[in-house]
């Protein structure tokens, strides 16, 4: 994966502008947290919590996902969360990013993560309809990013599939 971070990087910058313009402050450049050699970097570093996932579309990478566990401090262990959700633009709509939502699902579901979250933000209509397209629901959690300029940001959370609502209660007998 390491070799797609170039392709990585620049469907980045790209789903970012699109997704992003007049919402963040346009001096906040996405170059600079896309660079190719530091997305290559967090690929090739050892021990990451992390993983990484890219999705192929007409022989072309076209979207990517990085999950694992929330970062939430009030999230118990069992929380995981999709940390970041990149699709390029030119393939909106034809499946990409609901294929690697699922992916990234099923992965934290095998991992014993009973909840996941996600941050969007509030002001972008769009992320929020796709998200609750994908079974997400608002719960509450809002939050301020200084590095994208201060917009508010809503949590969502959704249980992985295969995970029980309401865990089995259990009674002991004598």
């Amino acid at each position: 994966m390491a070799d797609d971070a170039d392709q990585i990087a620049e469907l980045a910058i790209r789903a970012w502008e699109a997704a992003f313009r007049g919402i963040v402050p346009p001096e906040i450049d996405p170059r600079r947290g896309w660079d190719a050699d530091r997305v290559r970097a967090r690929l090739l570093e050892r021990g990451r919590e992390t993983e990484h996932a890219v999705a192929e579309l007409d022989g072309e990478l076209r979207g990517y996902i990085v999950y694992g566990p929330s970062r939430d401090e009030d999230a118990p262990p069992s929380v995981g969360e999709i940390w970041a959700l990149y699709v390029h633009p030119a393939t909106w709509r034809r499946g990409v990013g609901r294929a690697l939502v699922e992916h990234a699902l099923t992965e934290l579901r095998a991992a014993g993560y009973l909840d996941a979250t996600l941050w969007t933000l509030a002001e972008s209509p769009p992320a929020r309809a796709f998200y609750e397209a994908c079974g997400f629901e608002r719960d509450g959690a809002e939050q301020r990013r200084p590095s994208f300029g201060n917009p508010l940001e809503i949590r969502y959370r959704r249980r992985p599939r295969g995970a029980r609502k309401d865990p089995p209660k259990l009674r002991r007998f004598r």
